[in-house]
Protein backbone atom coordinates (compact mmCIF):
# COMPACT_ATOMS: atom_id res chain seq x y z
CA UNK A 1 0.00 0.00 0.00
CA UNK A 2 1.07 3.46 -1.16
CA UNK A 3 1.77 6.09 1.73
CA UNK A 4 -0.75 8.94 1.78
CA UNK A 5 1.52 12.29 1.04
CA UNK A 6 -0.80 14.33 3.16
CA UNK A 7 -0.32 12.45 6.47
CA UNK A 8 0.83 14.10 8.73
CA UNK A 9 0.45 18.03 7.38
CA UNK A 10 -1.72 20.54 8.88
CA UNK A 11 -4.72 20.91 6.55
CA UNK A 12 -4.54 23.71 3.88
CA UNK A 13 -6.50 26.72 3.90
CA UNK A 14 -9.20 27.02 1.48
CA UNK A 15 -8.77 29.26 -1.25
CA UNK A 16 -11.49 31.24 -0.99
CA UNK A 17 -13.24 32.45 3.07
CA UNK A 18 -15.17 29.95 4.56
CA UNK A 19 -18.82 31.23 4.36
CA UNK A 20 -20.78 32.17 7.38
CA UNK A 21 -24.26 31.12 7.90
CA UNK A 22 -26.87 33.86 9.18
CA UNK A 23 -23.50 36.32 8.86
CA UNK A 24 -23.80 40.05 9.78
CA UNK A 25 -23.75 41.73 6.16
CA UNK A 26 -23.36 45.37 4.65
CA UNK A 27 -26.69 46.45 3.06
CA UNK A 28 -26.18 49.40 1.58
CA UNK A 29 -27.25 49.15 -1.79
CA UNK A 30 -25.57 52.76 -2.80
CA UNK A 31 -22.26 50.96 -0.99
CA UNK A 32 -20.52 54.10 0.60
CA UNK A 33 -22.31 56.78 -1.78
CA UNK A 34 -23.92 58.88 0.35
CA UNK A 35 -22.94 58.19 4.13
CA UNK A 36 -23.48 60.35 6.71
CA UNK A 37 -20.37 62.52 6.94
CA UNK A 38 -20.01 61.57 10.81
CA UNK A 39 -20.57 57.79 9.69
CA UNK A 40 -17.79 58.51 6.43
CA UNK A 41 -15.42 59.57 8.85
CA UNK A 42 -14.64 56.21 10.32
CA UNK A 43 -14.12 54.34 6.78
CA UNK A 44 -12.30 57.40 5.31
CA UNK A 45 -9.95 57.05 8.33
CA UNK A 46 -9.42 53.00 7.88
CA UNK A 47 -9.41 53.27 4.18
CA UNK A 48 -6.49 56.18 4.27
CA UNK A 49 -4.26 53.62 5.96
CA UNK A 50 -5.41 50.45 4.42
CA UNK A 51 -3.52 48.86 0.89
CA UNK A 52 -5.94 48.55 -2.03
CA UNK A 53 -6.16 44.86 -1.81
CA UNK A 54 -7.26 45.12 1.48
CA UNK A 55 -10.29 47.78 0.54
CA UNK A 56 -11.44 45.36 -2.06
CA UNK A 57 -11.31 42.48 -0.21
CA UNK A 58 -12.32 44.29 3.09
CA UNK A 59 -16.23 45.39 1.21
CA UNK A 60 -16.42 41.90 -0.28
CA UNK A 61 -15.85 40.36 3.20
CA UNK A 62 -18.74 43.18 4.44
CA UNK A 63 -21.08 41.96 1.73
CA UNK A 64 -20.83 38.18 1.40
CA UNK A 65 -21.75 38.23 5.67
CA UNK A 66 -18.53 37.59 6.79
CA UNK A 67 -18.75 38.79 10.32
CA UNK A 68 -19.75 36.15 12.50
CA UNK A 69 -20.75 38.71 15.20
CA UNK A 70 -21.01 42.30 15.51
CA UNK A 71 -21.49 44.30 18.65
CA UNK A 72 -20.60 47.69 20.14
CA UNK A 73 -20.49 48.01 24.11
CA UNK A 74 -18.80 50.20 26.64
CA UNK A 75 -16.98 52.63 24.06
CA UNK A 76 -15.67 49.08 21.82
CA UNK A 77 -16.70 47.53 18.71
CA UNK A 78 -15.77 43.97 18.88
CA UNK A 79 -16.63 41.51 15.86
CA UNK A 80 -15.46 38.15 14.98
CA UNK A 81 -14.66 38.02 10.95
CA UNK A 82 -14.32 34.32 9.03
CA UNK A 83 -11.55 34.07 6.70
CA UNK A 84 -9.91 31.32 5.44
CA UNK A 85 -9.16 29.82 8.98
CA UNK A 86 -11.09 27.66 10.66
CA UNK A 87 -11.55 29.89 13.37
CA UNK A 88 -12.43 33.51 13.06
CA UNK A 89 -10.88 36.63 13.61
CA UNK A 90 -10.97 39.20 16.57
CA UNK A 91 -11.22 42.16 15.10
CA UNK A 92 -11.64 45.77 18.06
CA UNK A 93 -12.06 49.27 16.75
CA UNK A 94 -12.32 51.81 19.73
CA UNK A 95 -11.16 55.36 20.34
CA UNK A 96 -9.99 57.51 23.46
CA UNK A 97 -12.66 58.02 26.17
CA UNK A 98 -13.43 61.26 27.05
CA UNK A 99 -13.23 62.00 30.89
CA UNK A 100 -16.38 62.58 33.56
CA UNK A 101 -15.14 65.76 34.18
CA UNK A 102 -14.70 66.57 30.11
CA UNK A 103 -18.56 64.89 29.59
CA UNK A 104 -19.71 67.40 32.43
CA UNK A 105 -18.07 70.13 30.57
CA UNK A 106 -19.03 68.80 26.81
CA UNK A 107 -22.62 68.52 27.82
CA UNK A 108 -22.92 71.90 29.81
CA UNK A 109 -22.21 73.59 26.59
CA UNK A 110 -24.38 71.54 24.48
CA UNK A 111 -27.15 72.92 26.79
CA UNK A 112 -26.64 76.10 26.24
CA UNK A 113 -28.37 75.74 22.53
CA UNK A 114 -32.04 74.52 22.21
CA UNK A 115 -31.16 73.15 18.63
CA UNK A 116 -28.52 70.32 19.85
CA UNK A 117 -31.10 68.59 22.20
CA UNK A 118 -33.93 69.02 19.78
CA UNK A 119 -31.64 67.16 16.90
CA UNK A 120 -30.52 64.05 18.56
CA UNK A 121 -33.96 63.48 20.01
CA UNK A 122 -35.13 62.97 16.69
CA UNK A 123 -32.25 60.93 15.99
CA UNK A 124 -30.36 63.62 14.12
CA UNK A 125 -26.45 64.19 14.37
CA UNK A 126 -26.12 68.63 13.97
CA UNK A 127 -23.30 69.27 11.69
CA UNK A 128 -22.52 71.76 14.48
CA UNK A 129 -21.83 68.66 17.11
CA UNK A 130 -18.33 69.27 17.20
CA UNK A 131 -18.57 72.90 18.24
CA UNK A 132 -19.38 72.11 21.95
CA UNK A 133 -16.30 69.55 22.02
CA UNK A 134 -13.84 72.30 20.32
CA UNK A 135 -15.04 75.06 23.30
CA UNK A 136 -13.61 72.27 25.91
CA UNK A 137 -11.05 71.68 24.32
CA UNK A 138 -11.29 67.88 22.91
CA UNK A 139 -13.34 66.43 19.65
CA UNK A 140 -15.99 63.97 18.83
CA UNK A 141 -15.11 62.27 15.73
CA UNK A 142 -10.95 61.00 15.47
CA UNK A 143 -8.80 64.40 14.86
CA UNK A 144 -5.84 61.86 13.33
CA UNK A 145 -5.80 58.35 11.80
CA UNK A 146 -3.59 57.41 15.21
CA UNK A 147 -6.00 57.92 17.32
CA UNK A 148 -8.45 55.39 15.90
CA UNK A 149 -6.87 52.25 17.99
CA UNK A 150 -7.25 48.86 15.54
CA UNK A 151 -6.83 45.58 16.40
CA UNK A 152 -6.67 42.04 14.88
CA UNK A 153 -5.42 38.95 15.01
CA UNK A 154 -5.13 37.60 11.92
CA UNK A 155 -1.51 38.79 11.30
CA UNK A 156 -1.55 40.79 8.30
CA UNK A 157 -0.80 44.56 7.95
CA UNK A 158 -2.99 46.78 9.92
CA UNK A 159 -5.31 47.73 8.40
CA UNK A 160 -6.41 44.38 7.28
CA UNK A 161 -9.13 43.05 4.98
CA UNK A 162 -10.84 42.25 8.30
CA UNK A 163 -10.53 45.30 9.63
CA UNK A 164 -12.05 47.28 6.74
CA UNK A 165 -14.82 45.17 7.00
CA UNK A 166 -16.07 46.08 10.42
CA UNK A 167 -15.35 49.78 9.51
CA UNK A 168 -17.82 49.57 6.98
CA UNK A 169 -20.45 47.35 9.25
CA UNK A 170 -19.86 50.50 11.99
CA UNK A 171 -20.51 53.28 9.46
CA UNK A 172 -23.97 51.51 8.76
CA UNK A 173 -24.55 50.86 12.18
CA UNK A 174 -23.88 54.77 12.93
CA UNK A 175 -25.97 55.72 10.11
CA UNK A 176 -29.11 54.07 11.33
CA UNK A 177 -28.18 54.62 15.21
CA UNK A 178 -26.29 58.09 15.40
CA UNK A 179 -26.04 58.43 19.22
CA UNK A 180 -23.55 54.85 19.07
CA UNK A 181 -21.21 58.04 17.84
CA UNK A 182 -21.04 59.39 21.74
CA UNK A 183 -20.41 55.83 22.90
CA UNK A 184 -17.42 55.35 20.95
CA UNK A 185 -16.30 58.19 23.38
CA UNK A 186 -17.17 56.42 26.67
CA UNK A 187 -20.87 57.85 27.28
CA UNK A 188 -23.81 55.95 25.78
CA UNK A 189 -26.55 57.54 23.77
CA UNK A 190 -29.40 57.41 25.91
CA UNK A 191 -27.35 58.38 28.76
CA UNK A 192 -26.46 61.45 27.14
CA UNK A 193 -30.21 62.43 26.03
CA UNK A 194 -30.74 62.27 29.80
CA UNK A 195 -27.84 64.37 31.10
CA UNK A 196 -28.61 67.10 28.20
CA UNK A 197 -32.35 67.12 28.97
CA UNK A 198 -31.33 67.68 32.48
CA UNK A 199 -29.04 70.47 31.81
CA UNK A 200 -31.33 72.10 29.85
CA UNK A 201 -34.00 72.33 32.23
CA UNK A 202 -31.65 73.58 34.96
CA UNK A 203 -30.23 76.08 32.54
CA UNK A 204 -34.02 77.43 31.64
CA UNK A 205 -35.17 77.42 35.41
CA UNK A 206 -32.35 78.09 37.63
CA UNK A 207 -32.94 75.06 40.18
CA UNK A 208 -30.18 72.88 40.43
CA UNK A 209 -32.37 69.21 40.79
CA UNK A 210 -34.10 69.01 37.37
CA UNK A 211 -35.26 65.78 38.15
CA UNK A 212 -37.69 67.18 40.35
CA UNK A 213 -40.61 68.20 39.09
CA UNK A 214 -41.21 72.27 40.55
CA UNK A 215 -44.47 72.67 41.84
CA UNK A 216 -47.16 75.02 40.22
CA UNK A 217 -47.82 77.88 41.74
CA UNK A 218 -50.64 77.44 44.36
CA UNK A 219 -54.43 78.81 43.41
CA UNK A 220 -55.55 78.13 46.38
CA UNK A 221 -57.55 81.45 47.30
CA UNK A 222 -60.00 81.85 50.49
CA UNK A 223 -62.85 82.93 48.42
CA UNK A 224 -66.53 83.34 50.16
CA UNK A 225 -69.66 80.85 49.54
CA UNK A 226 -71.32 81.61 46.19
CA UNK A 227 -74.61 82.24 48.47
CA UNK A 228 -72.57 85.76 49.67
CA UNK A 229 -71.64 86.70 46.26
CA UNK A 230 -75.34 86.60 44.78
CA UNK A 231 -76.09 90.14 45.19
CA UNK A 232 -72.39 91.37 43.46
CA UNK A 233 -71.62 87.76 41.17
CA UNK A 234 -72.81 89.72 37.82
CA UNK A 235 -70.94 93.41 38.29
CA UNK A 236 -67.50 94.25 36.83
CA UNK A 237 -64.78 93.31 39.15
CA UNK A 238 -60.79 94.60 39.54
CA UNK A 239 -59.95 97.11 36.46
CA UNK A 240 -57.37 95.67 34.07
CA UNK A 241 -54.73 98.55 35.42
CA UNK A 242 -55.42 96.60 38.60
CA UNK A 243 -54.08 93.77 37.27
CA UNK A 244 -51.23 95.42 35.36
CA UNK A 245 -50.01 96.05 39.16
CA UNK A 246 -50.16 92.78 40.02
CA UNK A 247 -46.52 91.22 40.59
CA UNK A 248 -45.75 88.31 37.98
CA UNK A 249 -45.90 84.83 39.23
CA UNK A 250 -42.78 82.63 38.38
CA UNK A 251 -42.92 81.12 35.11
CA UNK A 252 -42.59 77.57 35.25
CA UNK A 253 -41.46 75.93 31.99
CA UNK A 254 -43.09 73.08 30.69
CA UNK A 255 -45.38 73.13 32.66
CA UNK A 256 -48.46 71.29 31.25
CA UNK A 257 -45.42 68.43 29.71
CA UNK A 258 -44.89 67.80 33.78
CA UNK A 259 -48.68 67.66 34.68
CA UNK A 260 -49.32 65.17 32.23
CA UNK A 261 -46.05 63.09 33.45
CA UNK A 262 -44.45 60.73 30.98
CA UNK A 263 -45.81 59.57 28.27
CA UNK A 264 -47.56 55.56 27.49
CA UNK A 265 -46.05 55.73 24.32
CA UNK A 266 -43.11 53.29 24.02
CA UNK A 267 -40.50 54.07 21.71
CA UNK A 268 -36.31 54.80 21.47
CA UNK A 269 -36.68 58.38 22.45
CA UNK A 270 -38.62 60.08 25.11
CA UNK A 271 -41.68 62.18 23.96
CA UNK A 272 -42.12 64.58 26.92
CA UNK A 273 -38.35 65.38 26.13
CA UNK A 274 -38.93 65.93 22.53
CA UNK A 275 -42.16 68.07 23.11
CA UNK A 276 -39.68 69.87 25.33
CA UNK A 277 -36.84 70.95 23.08
CA UNK A 278 -39.48 71.44 20.27
CA UNK A 279 -41.16 74.49 22.63
CA UNK A 280 -37.76 75.65 23.38
CA UNK A 281 -36.70 76.24 20.04
CA UNK A 282 -40.08 77.75 19.27
CA UNK A 283 -39.85 79.95 22.24
CA UNK A 284 -35.97 81.20 21.11
CA UNK A 285 -37.54 82.21 17.76
CA UNK A 286 -40.28 83.62 18.99
CA UNK A 287 -38.31 85.89 21.19
CA UNK A 288 -35.55 86.51 18.35
CA UNK A 289 -38.88 87.36 15.46
CA UNK A 290 -40.32 90.12 18.75
CA UNK A 291 -36.72 91.52 19.14
CA UNK A 292 -36.05 92.22 15.43
CA UNK A 293 -39.80 93.82 15.01
CA UNK A 294 -38.97 95.77 17.95
CA UNK A 295 -35.75 96.67 16.57
CA UNK A 296 -37.05 97.51 13.31
CA UNK A 297 -39.82 99.94 14.61
CA UNK A 298 -42.66 98.16 12.98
Amino acid sequence: MSANPSQGQPPRKPDVPRRVRHGIKFRRKEGLQGLPWFAKAFTDVVEGRAALGARVLGMEYALSGQAASFGLENGLVEALVQGRAARPYAVKLSLPHLTSEQWVEVVQAMAREAMFAAKLLVGEMPEEIEKPFAACGTHLLPATPQELKVECNCGEKLPCKHLVAVSYLLAERLEVDPLALFELRGLAGPTLLERLQEARTVQTTGVSQSHQSPQLPSQKAQLPPLEACLDDFWRPGRKLADFEQLAAQQHVPHALLRRLGSSPLGGKFPLVGLLASVQDSLRAKAIELRQRIEESGA
